[in-house]
């Protein structure tokens, strides 16, 4: 094996000391990656770039992907191959090259003697409003350090991974099944770099938390993990997925507007084959600017993962999954942070936010998830958090929309999705936490809290790591109180992953207690740990109300 000089590994500041060439064995072929020094004696291997797929273009793209096809000779898995193809976002790589050919997955493994028993597994899927994104943005290597073998897999984003024309032509889900397709991967592969197959975590933030709990519920994928963590989005979000006769737009209008803004004739439109033969013709540049033109007309997720029972992906309405028993087999964390929807008010001009136009928000939002009943729903808004509080100032408006969105589009459904789950004789044990810690260096201004995110960095190490992801968020001077934070959920993000219990023995003094209906337990992730109960009980309260008048949530 060939012996390298110390070197930065990834993208990314890790400052770890390369120490030689390894080789492993896959059902495809062999890959040679990156054997590392986490210490002085401690190892990690690394492999990065690993094709799950073969590349979803021409005939493929709109279509269910296909396993990679074996390769002779070694591989080079020491550098993370491409991005998939998505508008520009603060939060990805500038440097990484976009690409529809992108499925590709990334390990970090503990290297461990031959004979040595083979360790639990954690495979990340990466957030980004199911349009951004990429698995390189998060470095594995300080989860992988406690035990564990860590992957990290890309999926197609936006309509190339989400379009959908509600029949066999395309069903929808591409991404989704994406994800399911590198999970049979990880089945059929991580046992050669000492991972368990049979003990796997999924876990995921915002758009892919979503896509773990859709996954949970999706008959597609099961037997392919037994734990899940959940942070920041669930099946029951009303942005999480597209309910066909339920949204104001379905996505076969999506569809046949992104052919309309790509040049495809209106002769195109005619049926739902030519539509999709059109679109497999046009660039994916031609995708992405109609995309991004399609998105300024509303403001959830246009091209998302949907209901449909061509491919049976997720089948049914995640309420009616949850309430037959789906998922509840698989023992899961779910969380929110305290002030999710601060994030998407960063930009906002404060001095627009006068009492005519929060009301023409509220509207707003009500006409796109409570189309037909939008004027009542937005009436009963506005007199529970705007006229009963006498709020006049923008400040105090602007902080009423954060707690508003905060409540309907995570606490709420998270908690309704945790009840659903317990209520099942002999479910698995399920975790509820509320993140409410503020970094000391934060960059975003006091008033925003702990926004949508904010806990990325200390699940990923990154007061350890010192990656520059994230620092469009936080400042680099971690402080002694962020590193202690950012070990606590490591710890029981990893104890979760070995054991199925985050605090199998205590962390920080306190044993993580798992919910039921009559405790309604959650553990407030702060400064320091405590065990708490009935999250948030106001605006579970009031959400609850409008979502039975409305018979379910609407997304």
């Amino acid at each position: 094996m060939a012996i390298h000089k110390c070197a930065l590994l990834l993208l990314y500041i890790v400052p770890l000391c390369v120490s030689e060439d390894v080789v492993v064995t896959t059902k495809n072929g062999e890959l040679r990656g990156r054997r590392v020094s986490t210490g002085q004696t401690s190892y990690l291997d690394t492999f990065l770039g690993i094709p799950f797929a073969a590349p979803p273009v021409g005939s493929l793209r709109f279509a269910a992907p296909q396993p990679a096809k074996p390769w002779t000779g070694t591989r080079d898995a020491t550098r993370f191959n491409n991005m998939c193809s998505q508008p520009p976002n603060f939060g990805t790589p500038s440097s990484m090259p976009l690409s529809e050919d992108c499925l590709y997955l990334n390990v970090y493994a503990p290297q461990r003697p031959s004979d040595a028993s083979l360790l639990p597994v954690m495979f990340w899927i990466h957030g980004g409003a199911y349009k951004t994104g990429t698995a390189a943005s998060y470095n594995g290597t300080e989860l992988a350090s406690k035990g564990v073998v860590v992957v990290t897999a890309n999926y197609r984003l936006g309509a190339l991974g989400f379009l959908s024309t509600l029949d066999d032509e395309c069903p929808g889900n591409n991404g989704l099944l994406d994800q399911i397709l590198a999970l049979k991967w990880v089945k059929d592969n991580i046992a050669s770099f000492h991972g368990d197959s049979s003990d796997v975590t999924i876990f995921g933030e915002s758009a892919g938390s979503a896509s773990v709990s859709l996954l949970r519920l999706s008959p597609l994928a099961q037997g392919l993990f037994s734990k899940a963590i959940m942070e920041s989005g669930v099946s029951t979000s009303p942005w999480a997925l597209a309910r066909p006769g339920k949204d104001i737009i379905s996505p076969l209008q999506f569809a046949q507007s992104l052919a309309k803004e790509t040049g495809c004739g209106a002769d195109v439109l005619q049926t739902n084959k030519s539509l999709i033969t059109c679109l497999r013709q046009v660039s994916v540049d031609q995708i992405l600017n109609a995309t991004e033109t399609i998105y300024k007309s509303t403001s959830i997720s246009k091209f998302r993962p949907t209901v449909e029972t061509v491919l049976g992906v997720i089948p049914d309405d995640p309420l009616k999954l949850l309430t037959r028993g789906a998922g509840s087999n698989i023992t899961s964390i779910r969380g929110v942070n305290k002030n999710e929807n601060s994030f998407f008010f960063l930009s906002y001009p404060l001095l627009d936010l006068t009492r005519r136009k929060i009301e023409a928000i509220i509207l707003h939002f009500a006409n796109e998830f409570f189309p037909g009943r939008s004027q009542t729903v937005a009436d009963k808004i506005i007199a529970e958090y705007i006229t009963s509080r006498n709020l006049a100032t923008p400040e105090q408006c602007r902080d009423a929309l954060v707690e508003i969105r905060t409540g309907f589009d995570f606490i709420v459904p998270t908690i309704l999705e945790q009840k659903q789950t317990v209520r099942k004789p002999g479910h698995a044990q399920q975790y509820l936490y509320e993140f409410t810690y503020r970094a000391t260096h934060s960059t975003r201004p006091a008033w925003a809290g702990v926004i949508h995110a904010s806990e990325l960095p200390f699940v990923f190490g990154q007061p350890f790591t010192h990656d520059q992801f994230f620092s469009h968020i936080f400042a680099f001077n971690w402080s002694s109180e962020d590193t202690k934070v950012s070990m606590n959920m490591i710890t029981m993000w990893t104890n979760f992953a070995k054991y199925g219990n985050p605090t199998l023995q205590s962390v920080g003094g306190v044993s993580w207690v798992p919910y039921s209906l009559d405790s309604q337990s959650y553990l407030d992730i702060g400064s320091s740990l405590s065990v708490k109960a009935n999250l948030a009980p106001d605006s579970v309260r009031f959400w609850a109300a409008i979502l039975d008048d409305a018979g379910g949530l609407i997304g």
